[in-house]
């Protein structure tokens, strides 16, 4: 979805971006301007006032478009320059290409090893079991999507910039432009997101997000019943909120891609043993036992999640005509139905949530659990499920969850616990102790909204180029935040203080 700017706005700023000088030095030729003027249209963010980053002309500049809390008001307008306090524009630049382990090949590393490989780094992913993307990232559909919170908070900020990067981000990946309708499903379907209002709870957050006018109609658009079923293409019973930026995505291919966009090196069961890295990153699920080099003094918690998928023959016109056309979140979820190239179609929904549990067996009660939801969301296509003979897919996996909320990216500068002063340190001590050592982890079931931005962080992070996040959106997601807490109040973050 494009949001362009008004001729004579648009006019006015690329006016001003062009009269830059740092500007056009770095793009002197008019095919390059004309280039760049165009990725900046279709690029275009909602205006919230915070720091919001472009990628541009096939990623070689990058534009961070810098807004005030004072031009709060803006949500609800459009895009106009004297709003702007500023740009930065910074181009990428050759580099002497550092080697760079990454440990995990989920989405949060699969999204790292791609912004770093980009910028010209040599990026090896190792992951420790036999296959790539097995634990969340192997779920057959994921959705894009976040739930907007009444107050402009730091993670409520972090949710909705990462959201609006991770849309453009798909779009560039996946957009119309690159792929024809003949190739390979995309993992990526722009399809949009209804946010249901299945109790009075929820009712009443999406009024107050309406009455207040919290976010501009074209982020979130409240919906009556019949209009939210007449976009879902199924049958509702309840008031609903649009997301058209979310959509659906296939996590598997989507990791799949990342890697093969550039030479990426992928070691499957292996880990990293030495430190002749200038960088190692940590970018796993939640810690498992023998995981040397995770975050295990962290408060980190895993949250266990299973979810369902029914195989449909698509020429089961009933079945098909009740499925949904977008994401359906609620009390659960349902995904629309994802095309199989044997003429059926998967239909996913779920998911449980049980916090601290990292047990992977198949229970049959969220078994049981996932079928209440979908009956509860979309009851005539669960009866007619129930009675057509299908095969059902359960799957259960571990995502990881700080006890804050808040993801954990950046470097490891304090040391695992033990001495300091002693000669025998382990292989992470070394590595934290010489600042070669970060972490990308804990997304929680955010992981497709937030894992695109926070790569672009952390790679920027580690090449020493400027970061697009805000100072203080950067403090909350640092790995020794509880470290600076208890420093402040006086005692050991071992020992409790988490919050």
């Amino acid at each position: 979805m494009s949001h362009l700017l008004a001729p004579e706005a648009l006019s006015e700023l690329l006016e001003w971006l062009g009269d830059a000088q740092q500007f056009s030095h770095l793009l002197p030729s008019t095919s390059s301007r004309q280039h760049i003027m165009r990725d900046f249209q279709r690029e275009l963010p909602l205006p919230f006032f915070a720091s919001q980053r472009l990628v541009l002309a096939d990623g070689r500049v990058v534009l961070d478009l810098l807004v005030s809390k004072d031009s709060a008001s803006l949500a609800c307008g459009p895009w106009l320059p004297e709003q702007l306090d500023g740009c930065r524009i910074t181009r990428r630049h050759d580099i002497k290409a550092p080697r760079i382990a990454i440990l995990g090949s989920g989405l949060a590393g699969c999204n790292l090893a791609h912004a770093l490989a980009s910028r010209g780094a040599r990026v090896s992913v190792f992951e420790r079991s036999a296959l790539a993307h097995t634990g969340a990232s192997g779920n057959r559909q994921g959705a894009l999507y976040i739930k907007p919170a009444l107050a402009w908070s730091r993670e409520n900020r972090l949710h909705v910039l990462s959201y609006q990067f991770a849309h453009r981000f798909y779009q560039r990946q996946f957009g119309r432009e690159s792929h024809s309708e003949a190739g390979p499903r995309p993992p990526w379907q722009h399809c949009g997101v209804l946010h249901l209002a299945q109790n009075e709870r929820e009712r009443a957050r999406m009024s107050q997000l309406h009455q207040q006018a919290v976010y501009p109609e074209r982020f979130i658009r409240s919906l009556s019943f019949r209009d939210a079923a007449r976009l879902a293409g199924a049958d509702l019973d309840c008031p609903a909120a649009a997301m058209p930026q979310g959509g659906t995505l296939e996590p598997a291919k989507l990791c799949e891609h990342l890697l093969a966009a550039h030479d990426i090196q992928v070691l499957t069961h292996q880990s990293v043993q030495t430190g002749d890295w200038d960088a190692v990153v940590w970018a796993g699920g939640h810690p498992q036992a023998g995981d040397e080099l995770a975050p295990t003094h962290l408060p980190l918690r895993p949250i266990r999640g299973q979810i369902s998928s029914v195989c449909i023959a698509a020429d089961n016109t009933l079945s098909m005509a009740q499925m949904p056309n977008q994401v359906l979140s609620g009390d659960g979820y349902v995904m629309p139905p994802l095309l199989n190239t044997d003429s059926t179609v998967w239909l996913t929904f779920g998911a449980s949530y049980a916090v601290n549990r990292s047990d992977r067996g198949i229970s049959e009660e969220e078994m049981s659990d996932n079928s209440r939801q979908l009956a509860r969301t979309l009851p005539e296509l669960a009866a007619q499920l129930d009675s057509t003979g299908i095969s059902r897919e359960e799957r259960a996996a571990i995502r990881c969850a700080s006890t804050d909320y808040m993801p954990v990216v950046g470097n490891a500068r304090i040391p695992h616990g033990r001495n300091s002063a002693s000669q025998n340190h382990s292989l992470a001590e070394t590595l934290c102790q010489e600042g070669r050592l970060w972490y990308m982890t804990a997304f929680g079931s955010k992981g497709l909204a937030l894992a695109p931005l926070l790569a672009e962080q952390l790679a920027c992070a580690i090449l020493a180029e400027p970061t697009p996040l805000e100072p203080d959106l950067a403090e909350g997601i640092d790995p020794d935040r509880w470290a600076r807490r208890a420093a402040l109040k006086g005692y050991s973050p071992s020992t409790g203080g988490t919050g």
